[in-house]
């Protein structure tokens, strides 16, 4: 490491890494060698002592079993070993620190029991499937062609067909037609899949940012350009989108439940159970494959990238499932990604517990969306005050080079519920007014609000997108009333644009461009709906094939557009096949097993399900409480 200030010209903006840290492999055995020939007076010259470091440079050592005894052994020798290389070839003092050792010992390790419960997961998902197919396949001789679209009779029948993978596959591809419902909400099923493939992109570039490549350069010159800067401040809007798809469908399925019917207090916590529990499966599968094999598919400089990830998971697995880990111990996470499912299921029992409230009092509609849109737009800001970070976030490959482990900005305010909690009450909102507008309670076009909305969300949005690269040379780790304002606003206007754009999608003339869009062919695709229905599983897994991907690059790859192309659509095809294989030996199985066991009593043989007919929409928008649930 540089001493303090000797880099910082090249270290200033927040898409530049810290040029006053250089990561470097060394040989022991080499360095031995060299040491050895240099007399006591040079190694005692060129043992550089450890000086005052005001930031992050080293991830912590819990993450590191048996670092201490390395550093102990080799610290001063890799010490005075970088410390010549880096004064004979830059002219540089440094002060150097191992952060991790690769042995003979750590390159094969022993298997363990969690390795073993993997893989005897795998092989009980693989035989309950064949069983479950045979079992269908004798229960179709005595039935019709019908038989793989329809539920059957008896409650134990759809249990032991819960897994058939041809009736899964049916449930995977069916398109459903006849209910309103479904056919008004089609559009979500092109925006999740498009919204999916963005964050994929974004996560790709931060992938670039954390991996070993020979042009780190690279990265940083792509960040510097100001049109680049303009739409990075839009990621961390991407997944509001989700947010609001979840809001939207879950006051859409509430309100079509509960219309007519008597209060029912117990409802509150049936939904609490039926969303936990349908969240589950996959999320598990996933986790144990990261406590347990996920480490034998590294290279000896992923160490950051996969290593650790087994460490952290098997410490804090525990925080996933209370769905607590965007707020507890939210530094180090186990799954990074799955902080949006904790922060979804926050909200989803915020905003469940709001329309209870609603169904029981009606006449506080107004009253109750007044308050939780004011909450909305205040709360993070409020969150960016009391924690002092940045009102625009800018894609910092400072922080990307910990994998956004230790960035306070992401850690206190991106994670955090309050932060999207507009978003999600925005979604709530407009499936509170899509019911009013079937009902004719009310009219969009007779709205004086609405109608400039509608030609002003876009272009406000783009002001503020266009003007946040002037934030990049004037952060601040104490932001100012005016920026804290600022972001408030700014997230305004996201949550407007998305409310907005829904409900032109929904209730466009078909005359109309965006009329014309939601019934286009393009909205009709199979695949769409196929990719759509897998996006749960997609989120929960891209992220293992990513850093998978990343940790077998080799160390002397140099970072290209090429490449990010290359890891882009190879870890969506591997994913997507993934994906396809989780929902139909895991999420879709599950859901009929919960679904049958929290109904409760014989059910009723219900109709076939074929594209003329719509049973299943229940399940649909049930299932998306969460807005990355399959459409299924």
């Amino acid at each position: 490491m540089a001493s303090p200030g000797q880099c910082s010209k090249y270290s200033k903006y927040e898409h530049q890494y810290r040029h006053d840290i250089l990561a470097r492999g060394i040989c022991i055995e080499q360095c031995e060698q060299l040491v050895g020939n240099l007399s006591d007076k040079q190694r005692e010259q060129f043992l550089q002592p450890k000086f005052d470091i005001q930031f992050k440079y080293i991830i912590n050592d819990w993450l590191l079993p048996g670092i201490e005894r390395y550093r102990q052994r080799y610290g001063d020798l890799a010490n005075i070993c970088l410390n010549y290389r880096t004064q004979l070839q830059y002219n540089l003092s440094v002060y150097s620190e191992i952060e991790y050792c690769t042995t003979n010992e750590t390159l094969i390790r022993a298997t363990d029991f969690w390795d073993i419960a993997f893989y005897a997961v795998l092989v009980m998902l693989f035989l309950l499937a064949v069983a479950a197919s045979i079992y269908d396949g004798v229960l179709a001789k005595n039935s019709d062609h019908n038989h793989y679209r329809s539920l059957l009779e008896s409650k134990s029948q759809n249990l032991l067909t819960a897994f058939s993978l041809r009736r899964n596959i049916n449930r995977l591809t069916i398109k459903l037609d006849n209910d309103p419902i479904q056919k008004s909400l089609r559009f979500l099923e092109f925006v999740r899949v498009l919204v999916m493939t963005t964050i994929t992109i974004d996560h790709v570039i931060i992938g670039m940012s954390f991996t070993t490549i020979q042009n780190p350069e690279f990265t940083e010159k792509i960040g510097s350009i100001p049109m680049v800067q303009a739409i990075l401040t839009l990621m961390p809007f991407q997944v509001d989108v989700f947010f609001a798809i979840s809001g939207l469908l879950v006051a859409v399925q509430f309100v079509k439940v509960t219309n007519g019917k008597p209060f029912a207090g117990k409802m509150f916590w049936l939904g609490l159970v039926n969303r936990y529990l349908r969240s589950l499966p996959v999320y598990l599968v996933v986790l144990l494959h990261s406590v347990s094999v996920y480490d034998l598919l590294e290279s000896p400089s992923a160490y950051r990238i996969v290593a650790t990830r087994r460490i952290m998971c098997r410490a804090k697995w525990w925080i996933n499932l209370l769905f607590i880990n965007n707020y507890y111990q939210p530094e180090e996470q186990c799954l990074i990604q799955t902080w949006y499912l904790a922060a979804d299921f926050q909200l989803f029992i915020v905003g469940f517990g709001s329309l209870m409230v609603l169904w029981r009092y009606p006449k506080l509609l107004k009253p109750m969306f007044c308050t939780l849109l004011t909450a909305g737009f205040i709360l993070p800001m409020l969150n960016v005050g009391y924690h002092s970070t940045s009102g625009i976030y800018f894609l910092s490959n400072k922080a990307c080079s910990f994998q956004l482990w230790y960035d306070k900005w992401f850690t206190k305010t991106y994670v955090a519920m309050e932060t999207h909690c507009l978003s999600y009450f925005a979604g709530m909102l407009v499936g509170i007014i899509y019911h009013k507008m079937q009902k004719n309670d009310l009219l969009l076009e007779k709205s004086r609000l609405f109608k400039p909305l509608r030609y002003s969300v876009f272009p406000i949005l783009l002001a503020f997108s266009l003007s946040n690269p002037f934030f990049q040379t004037n952060t601040d780790d104490n932001p100012s009333l005016g920026t804290i304002l600022y972001s408030g606003f700014q997230r305004l206007s996201f949550a407007a644009f998305v409310t907005v754009g829904f409900l032109v999608l929904m209730f466009a003339n078909r005359n109309t461009f965006f009329g014309t869009l939601r019934t286009s062919q393009l909205l009709e695709n199979s695949l769409l709906r196929v990719l759509s229905r897998l996006s749960f599983s997609f989120y929960l897994i891209h992220m293992t094939v990513l850093k998978t991907i990343y940790a077998n690059l080799h160390e002397a790859e140099r970072g290209t557009a090429l490449l990010a192309f290359q890891v882009l659509s190879s870890a969506t095809a591997i994913t997507y096949f993934l994906s396809l294989l989780a929902f139909l030996l895991v999420e879709k199985p599950f859901d009929i097993i919960f679904k049958q066991l929290l109904e409760g009593g014989r059910p009723r043989k219900p109709p076939i399900l074929s594209p003329n007919n719509s049973n299943e929409v229940n399940v649909t928008i049930q299932r998306n409480g969460h807005s990355l649930s399959n459409g299924k």
